[in-house]
């Protein structure tokens, strides 16, 4: 009985910890905010004259996000600082209207990011916007050159969820366009399709950020929307060659870094960018697609190889040196309680409690408030300046602590911040 009222005890005090640090940090991330044209932007880290980006990965769409996150969980503290980033993103969106070059349309470094921020805020100055946003997308995504780049995260991918996901009828045909020509850049390796990891780059990236598991995820999605179960098909081939790649005989999967491999880079990773925390969407989208045919199987056994691959511990130099959203912790510990939510299993949830146990242990914590340092083994010194936005800063490991509490107040039924490339929550 001392034990589990111990353990209880234990697990308490990491959820209070996990909340008083998320809005700590995100104290932080507000107090770093820089006038900008039209409202308030974010640097990349704190430093003065670090640069400003607007985008969904290190800058004010990501930040937005983030705020959206604590108003989920019942804070309107930021909300001052999230409008002023809403007029901000206002004003870029404007300009790229009016712009003589083509803007950047993609996900997490592009227009679509932003659209997707303001339409998840979603109050009377940002919905409107959104929506408008990405009627231009559509347009430009046809209409300027093709930069031969397919992936989720500055690719066609991202764009074709973006038309897919949030765009009215008059997308639809913009994005089965692009969808055409995520295809026809297919590589069919076996008979099975690959997308190379740039214009000519021979090798692959086949994970989420940049490879076939993130490009796949797309043309699954967008095939219900669009009626063309062709894309589906596609899809499934491309799920096929990822478990062909990554099978292991323990039964977990994990798919490599690079095809073929670079003795200078690792053999697998496994965040959400390189590694099974992302890849194993793709199965899960599949699996609802097309149920009753494996990818459930193929899901699990990637999320067994996040378990048994030693995170969150540094195991050797160089190995989960990183505590962000996309090649860290807080990616992982997205998956976590993504799992807890789909199967009220609460061994996700305490899982996801060791996460951010190890996470609040590396914090830095003063008088400004709370934020992290990544760590490059091969710089001296090792730790990085913190940084500010979604995917590798702040903003992102803050929205997850947050999540974390808020699930352990109200149960897996807890609302969920709606994310361009994770399922929807299943009820």
């Amino acid at each position: 009985m001392d034990q589990v009222r111990t353990g209880s005890a234990r697990a308490s005090g990491i959820v209070r910890a996990a909340r008083t640090a998320g809005y700590e940090s995100l104290r932080w991330v507000a107090s770093a905010a820089v006038l900008a044209d039209g409202g308030l932007a974010w640097p990349l880290t704190a430093l003065p004259g670090s640069p400003v980006a607007d985008d969904l990965y290190d800058g004010t769409a990501g930040v937005l996000a983030a705020f959206t996150e604590a108003r989920l969980s019942g804070s309107t503290s930021f909300d001052d600082h999230a409008r002023a980033g809403v007029s901000r993103l206002r004003r870029v969106a404007a300009a790229a209207r009016h712009r003589g070059d083509v803007p950047d349309l993609s996900l997490y470094t592009g227009l679509s990011g932003i659209a997707w921020a303001l339409a998840t805020w979603a109050d009377d100055d940002s919905r409107p916007v959104a929506r408008s946003l990405v009627s231009d997308i559509a347009r430009l995504a046809v209409s300027r050159p093709d930069t031969g780049v397919r992936d989720l995260l500055e690719g066609d991918a991202g764009v074709l969820l973006t038309l897919t996901s949030l765009g009215r009828d008059d997308a639809l045909q913009a994005a089965s366009a692009l969808a055409d020509r995520m295809v026809a850049g297919a590589h069919w390796p076996g008979g099975e399709p690959d997308w190379p990891a740039g214009p000519g780059i021979g090798a692959v990236r086949p994970n989420f950020s940049h490879g076939a598991a993130g490009i796949a995820y797309a043309l699954a999605a967008a095939s219900t929307r669009l009626a063309r179960p062709d894309l589906l098909h596609v899809a499934s081939s491309a799920g096929r060659r990822l478990i062909r790649l990554g099978d292991r005989p323990d039964g977990s999967l994990a798919v490599p870094y690079l095809v073929p491999p670079d003795p200078s880079e690792p053999e697998v990773s496994y965040g959400w960018c390189h590694g099974p925390t992302g890849t194993l969407r793709l199965f899960v989208l599949l699996d609802r697609l097309r149920p009753g045919q494996g990818w459930d199987r193929a899901a699990g056994a990637a999320r067994r190889a996040v378990r048994l691959s030693g995170v969150p511990a540094r195991l050797y130099p160089g190995f989960w040196d990183n505590l962000g959203q996309c090649c860290g912790t807080a990616g992982v510990g997205e998956l976590a309680l993504d799992r807890y939510q789909e199967t009220a299993d609460g061994r996700w949830l305490a899982w996801a409690r060791e996460l951010a146990a190890d996470v609040l242990g590396r914090r830095i914590e003063d008088q400004a408030g709370v934020r992290w340092s990544h760590t490059e083994y091969r710089a001296s010194p090792p730790e990085l300046e913190p940084a500010i936005g979604w995917m590798q800063g702040a903003a992102g490991i803050a929205a997850w602590l947050l999540r974390l509490a808020r699930l352990h107040e109200q149960g897996p039924t807890a609302p969920r911040l709606p994310w361009p490339d994770r399922p929807s929550a299943r009820r």
